[in-house]
C-alpha cells in the first residue's frame, strides 16, 4: 500500500475522520482529486505543503497519512506544471529518486474513503514554502493578477504602482 499525507484545516477533523476526504475541485487546473505528498523519509519534503497551505488560510492545520493501493492511477509533478499518470507505488518512488522534490504534488483522482486514513496528526513544526517553490529571496511579482487576494499584499501592490 502507498502512504501520502493530505494537509487539511482543523475544524474538519471530526467531518473527515466520519466521511473521508473529498474531491477537491481546483479551479485553475483541469484535474481535480485529492491533493497529497507522498511519505519518503525527508520529512521537509514530505511536509513541504504545509506552510503554503497554512499562508491561504491562516487556520490550524492538521495532516492526514492515507494509504490506497499501489496499483490507483495518481497525477504527480510539479505545482502548476503537467503531471504524469502513474501507479501510486511509482510516484512514491519518483518523489523519492527526483533530484528537486521541492514542489512535487501528488493528485488522486477520487475521494479517500474513512477507512483509508491510517491517522491524523498535528505536524510538529511548520515547513515548505511560500508563494512558490523556488520563491526564496526572489521578490513577489506586484502585477494586480499575482497579488488578486493575496494576504498582505497591499504595499508589494504600491510599489508595483510607484515602479511603473
Amino acid at each position: 500500500m502507498a502512504t501520502f499525507v493530505h494537509i487539511f484545516a482543523a475544524d474538519d477533523r471530526a467531518s473527515i475522520l466520519k466521511n473521508g476526504i473529498k474531491v477537491q475541485k481546483a479551479i485553475w487546473r483541469k484535474t481535480n482529486g485529492v491533493f497529497v505528498s507522498p511519505v519518503t523519509k525527508n520529512y521537509y519534503a514530505t511536509h513541504q505543503w504545509h506552510r503554503e497551505v497554512q499562508r491561504v488560510s491562516n487556520v490550524p492545520k492538521l495532516a492526514a497519512r492515507i494509504k490506497i493501493p499501489d496499483d490507483q492511477q495518481v497525477l504527480i509533478g510539479k505545482y502548476n506544471d503537467d503531471h504524469i499518470d502513474v501507479a501510486a507505488s511509482r510516484a512514491i518512488r519518483v518523489a523519492m529518486k527526483h533530484e528537486d522534490p521541492i514542489g512535487l504534488e501528488v493528485i488522486i483522482p477520487r475521494a479517500i474513503k474513512p477507512d483509508e486514513i491510517l491517522k491524523i496528526y498535528k505536524p510538529p513544526k511548520v515547513v515548505g514554502w511560500r508563494y512558490h517553490p523556488a520563491a526564496k529571496g526572489t521578490k513577489p511579482c506586484g502585477c494586480p493578477y499575482c497579488q488578486k487576494g493575496e494576504p498582505f499584499s497591499k504595499k508589494i501592490k504600491e510599489k508595483y504602482e510607484r515602479s511603473l
